[in-house]
């Protein structure tokens, strides 16, 4: 069974705070396996998955893959017509969601429902996952997954954080978001248990779930330790808690440090960690023990992984160099999809994903992040990273830079005139632009996608 999930017998799997009771491993694959029996008899299908960080996304996701069918897993908040316009394009033969779905045929099972698309078994046999890009977007572009990657990468990551049978993770990412995926795919492989909740960060409610559970771990983006900082972590009062980690975007040096040294304190670990849903999840990890010895570095190679630095095509840098980073591994994805008819395609890129993201290698093997290729602006004939301008700025709070009309846009969870006044200065002279091509833009919190992510294109239209 998909991982192994019918060999951890009466540990306990998962919480569901809605029958506020722990469901073991044994009643898990009972559950999967009475949905899965009856759409064996099913040709290759695909069924939506409209997600919550609930029992009935879970059972839908297994049971659909240990089916053979393949599964995409999509927000459940995201609105009716974005879901219908995804629905008209890759016409899923199986729909499951909170509630009933529109011109459904039939139930197959709690919360999953025959769709009204005829059983085509057009679908590439080794295809097993779709994952959006976009968070919560609805955007049509899906990342196309085999039952290898998402194995592979699940073993990658448990090997590499040493998950074993204690952990207890909370459901602090989405389930459709790699990420959050990712948590949940190592805790089920290793016998480990999850606590179910949709409760955002700064709810009393999540951080009583972690206390009253005695959650033992944490994964969160940057803008979930902006959040974390702030709540300050001893203050929650989670004495369980001893392993963080981090990934989603680069996290400012002086909030690694920081989460580091208060973890070690404590006797925990903090992981920083460097992936792309491309990538089914992870990339790269930074050992616990050596964060602080290699400050700003996104780790090495997941186990079974291997990365390189190129100029351009083909063109290796030189150690230290910048250029773009290459990685290969079992977890690289077939290739896109923007429609129905791409999921009959099979594996274009043999294992090889160009990330798109600038990155360096130093002399030991270890990563370092330099933002997307694409998030740079010209400006005053200069080309800009955006994502080193908020790295510059994140030290005073949440941070999001945009560019529009040749300026540089930045919104901020705090300051006001004065304060802008002297950020504009200080940008100015440390890249040596014109204080006039950056805006400072106050808000009370920066727009996020599902996944957590800062929504940049919710900004470019403020």
């Amino acid at each position: 069974m998909i991982f192994s999930i019918d060999s951890h017998g009466t540990l306990n799997a998962l919480f569901d705070p809605h029958e506020s009771r722990w469901l073991t491993y044994a009643e898990l694959a009972a559950r999967v396996e009475e949905i899965a029996r009856p759409l064996r008899e099913f040709p290759k299908a695909l069924v939506f998955d409209f997600c919550r960080n609930d029992v009935r996304s879970i059972l839908v996701y297994l049971a659909f893959l240990e089916a053979g069918h393949a599964v995409a897993l999509l927000d459940d908040h995201l609105r009716p017509e974005l879901k219908q316009h995804l629905i008209d394009l890759y016409r899923p033969e199986f729909i499951s969601a909170s509630v009933m779905p529109p011109g459904s045929i039939a139930e197959v099972c709690s919360g999953c429902w025959r769709a009204a698309a005829p059983l085509s078994g057009d679908l590439n046999e080794q295809l097993a996952l779709l994952l959006s890009t976009s968070g919560s977007t609805g955007s049509p572009k899906f990342v196309r997954l085999t039952r290898k990657n998402v194995a592979s990468n699940a073993r990658s990551i448990s090997e590499a954080l040493a998950i074993h049978e204690d952990d207890r993770a909370i459901t602090s990412l989405p389930i459709h978001y790699s990420y959050g995926l990712s948590v949940l795919n190592t805790h089920l492989l290793c016998g480990a248990s999850l606590v179910l909740t949709d409760e955002g960060l700064t709810s009393t409610g999540f951080w009583a779930a972690v206390r009253d559970y005695q959650c033992t771990s944490f994964a969160g983006v940057p803008y979930s330790y902006q959040i974390l900082n702030r709540l300050g972590l001893e203050a929650l009062n989670v004495p369980s808690l001893h392993t963080l980690t981090q990934a989603g975007g680069k996290l400012e040096s002086s909030f690694v440090a920081r989460f580091a040294d208060l973890m070690h304190k404590r006797g925990g670990r903090f992981f920083v960690m460097y992936g792309q849903t491309e990538a089914t999840a992870r990339i790269a990890i930074l050992p616990s023990q050596i964060v602080l010895a290699k400050p700003g570095s996104a780790g090495k190679a997941i186990p079974g992984g291997a990365v390189s630095i190129e100029i351009e095509p083909g063109v290796p840098a030189p150690t230290g160099d910048m250029g773009e980073l290459v990685y290969t591994g079992p977890n690289v994805m077939m290739g896109y999809a923007d429609s129905r008819s791409d999921l009959s395609l099979g594996d274009v890129l043999g294992g090889v994903l160009r990330t798109g993201d600038m990155a360096s290698i130093d002399s030991d093997g270890f990563i370092y992040m330099a933002g997307r290729a694409k998030r740079d602006a010209k400006l005053y004939g200069l080309r800009i990273n955006l994502d080193e301008v908020e790295d510059m700025l994140r030290k005073h709070g949440p941070t999001a830079v945009v560019s529009r009309d040749e300026k540089l846009r930045i919104f901020c969870e705090y300051g006001d005139d004065a304060a802008f006044a002297a950020y504009q200065r200080d940008l100015a002279s440390r890249l040596q632009i014109n204080y006039l091509a950056f805006e400072f833009v106050r808000v009370d919190k920066l727009p996020t996608k599902g996944s957590g992510k800062i929504d940049y294109q919710a900004l470019l239209s403020i």
